[in-house]
């Protein structure tokens, strides 16, 4: 057991256990990048949401179409709005090329996020080897190849983490604003009111439900709601329809339905010659993550196995388990529950190669267009 140290020293030490993984994420994305080429080594990287982010990026920074697609205005309402108003702002200021930006802003980001996995990990646990390897299967789970894209996971996994240690050690203000920007990063940010109304009824249970402290865990707990709420008003002022992110989220074009029961979904790719490599690997990122919520349980703060278990049943629920492997790579507890769980290092190593090589199979169905990440 390890003696706490100062934020920024928890910071420093989160970087530096973080970089290795770091770059080795990187190369296995590019690696991918390599094998499936077409345009340049780097064109992969642009498939999916990459490419839905730099477009709004585009449109923020030089004044055209924001949140328009080919069905026009709105079209693109359910890509949230931060991950590309971050990435115009550095444009304006920088002057620098949106696409360069994106990439940029979003491998900083998953380096950050690293590192602020490793000092919860240290926090909760107290113990170093498992803060190392959470540093490690924050850039190395399966699902973890987005942290390589121009996706929103590296910024919404950074607010995510600064929302759990701030209400962990009743930091409002920090809460506040984690959770204020949660809600306008990403469908899921709203569920960080979860375990913050838990972290709240705890805090006010200890103070015997003085105002102060009732008040503040209300504050913290609203916080990624009020963020949402800001957002959706925006749709309901610029395209008429409030709920219209939420509603694109769930069409025939994109996840199609809030939850699908995960037996049609294996069902269903079961049926479907050539999908056979999504099947495989999605289960293979669903019985992780069954261990890693199993070892929640016993581990971690009753706050962060509430907010893991609801993120993994929107992860395993997915239809065709479109996503699920990214879902669940950012599901912030696992990556701290399990280095804990497993501690032996025959079994860890193991477990870490066959994370890469599922990292390397996910990154390969996604960049190549065989299954929507």
């Amino acid at each position: 057991m390890d003696a706490p140290k100062g934020a920024r020293a928890e910071l420093r030490d989160g970087l530096r256990a973080t970089l290795v993984p770091w770059l080795i994420a990187h190369v296995i994305v590019l690696a991918v990048c390599l094998r499936i080429g077409g345009g340049g080594i780097f064109s992969p990287l642009y498939a999916w949401d990459t490419h839905w982010y730099i477009s709004e990026a585009n449109g923020m920074a030089h004044g055209g179409n924001v949140f328009a697609d080919f069905t026009g205005a709105g079209g693109l309402a359910h890509f949230f709005p931060l991950t590309p108003l971050c990435v115009a702002g550095l444009a304006l200021v920088t002057r620098l090329p949106v696409p360069f930006l994106m990439f940029a802003f979003c491998w900083a980001l998953a380096w950050l996020f690293g590192a602020l996995v490793h000092v919860i990990a240290m926090r909760e646990t107290r113990d170093r080897l498992t803060a190392s390897r959470a540093a490690w299967l924050s850039q190395l789970a399966p699902g973890a190849f987005a942290l390589v894209m121009g996706y929103t996971e590296p910024l919404a996994g950074v607010l995510a983490a600064l929302y759990f240690l701030a209400i962990r050690r009743q930091r409002t203000g920090w809460a506040i604003v984690a959770g204020l920007l949660a809600g306008l990063s990403r469908p899921t940010g709203i569920l960080l009111a979860l375990p913050g109304f838990h972290e709240a009824v705890r805090d006010a249970r200890r103070a015997r439900w003085a105002l102060r402290p009732v008040l503040a865990g209300l504050a913290r707990t609203a916080s990624p709601a009020v963020g949402l709420g800001t957002y959706l008003a925006y749709c309901q002022w610029r395209f008429g329809d409030w709920i219209l992110p939420f509603s694109q989220q769930v069409s025939s074009g994109n996840r199609g339905a809030v939850m699908q029961n995960p037996f049609t979904t294996i069902e269903t790719l079961l049926d479907s010659p050539g999908d056979e490599a999504i099947l495989v690997t999605s289960l293979a990122c669903a019985v992780i993550g069954i261990f890693a919520l199993t070892a929640c349980w016993g581990l971690l703060p009753g706050s962060f196995t509430a907010w893991a278990a609801v993120m993994f049943a929107l992860g395993i629920t997915s239809p065709l388990f479109t996503s699920e492997p990214r879902y669940i790579a950012a599901i912030v507890p696992f990556l701290v529950s399990l280095p804990e769980l497993i501690r032996s290092r025959w079994v860890w190593i193991p477990f870490l190669v066959a994370n890469l090589t599922l990292m390397y199979s996910v990154a390969d169905l996604a960049m190549s267009l065989r299954q929507i990440a």
